[in-house]
């Protein structure tokens, strides 16, 4: 059976002598000290990225832009992604592929179109796609706009749109909408307050991390937490 003993000598200390003891360890090796003076920042800077997540209560249950993963998964991140991004480009077909084997796992993609006007421009369109024509053009879109080899320029959705046989004219329109405005002000704001400052960047209840590209490692750290 295993147990935990003390032993005699220990056991048989004084106060006094145990703190005598104990000091004189701590003065022998300070970097004790240092160590966990490290643990504790770290525990304070999990604590702290926990209430900032806790702001927005409604992150984790807001339907997603896109999702990968089964819809009741009991594990769920956040995905902050740019079209511009090409670590983001990069992620997602092998991410996509690892979270195959995870079904306990969800990834949920949201627009932070940070890099330039024409990531917002992609962004507008993907979404204004999605509010005219569902998710499925929707999926069809975001997969051409990752595969575009030219600038993020309104003559490529256009090609994209006639591509999906969409109507383009309408597009136009709905890609300045209020509703899309407010989205992607949202996003923005929660990126702000949480100190993403880049894509990819990925959000759990209690984590903030920005970039990553192998992803068999993100998977595996998400699972441990």
């Amino acid at each position: 059976m295993a147990a935990c003993l003390v032993g005699p000598a220990l056991g048989d200390m004084s106060d006094q002598e145990f703190e005598e003891r104990l000091r004189a360890y701590i003065l022998s090796h300070p970097d004790i000290i240092l160590e966990a003076m490290e643990i504790l920042s770290e525990r304070e800077a999990r604590a702290q990225q926990t209430a900032r997540i806790a702001q927005y209560p409604d992150l984790f249950s807001e339907p997603p832009s896109l999702g990968l993963g089964p819809a009741d998964a009991p594990i769920t991140v956040i995905e902050f992604f740019d079209y511009k991004c090409a670590p983001c480009k990069a992620l997602h077909a092998p991410l996509k592929a690892a979270l195959a084997d995870h079904p306990e796992l969800r990834v949920e993609m949201r627009h932070l179109p940070i890099l330039s006007p024409g990531s917002e421009r992609a962004a507008r369109f993907a979404l204004a796609v999605k509010h005219l024509a569902g998710q499925e053009k929707y999926e069809a879109t975001h997969t051409a706009l990752w595969s575009l080899h030219r600038p993020l320029q309104e003559a490529a959705f256009a090609e994209i749109a006639a591509e999906q046989g969409l109507d383009w004219t309408r597009l136009r329109v709905e890609m300045d909408s209020d509703a899309i405005t407010s989205r992607i002000a949202r996003n923005r704001q929660i990126a702000g307050d949480l100190g993403l400052r880049g894509t990819p960047a990925f959000v759990t209840p209690t984590s903030v991390q920005i970039g990553g590209t192998d992803a068999e490692a993100l998977v595996a750290g998400w699972l441990s937490q």
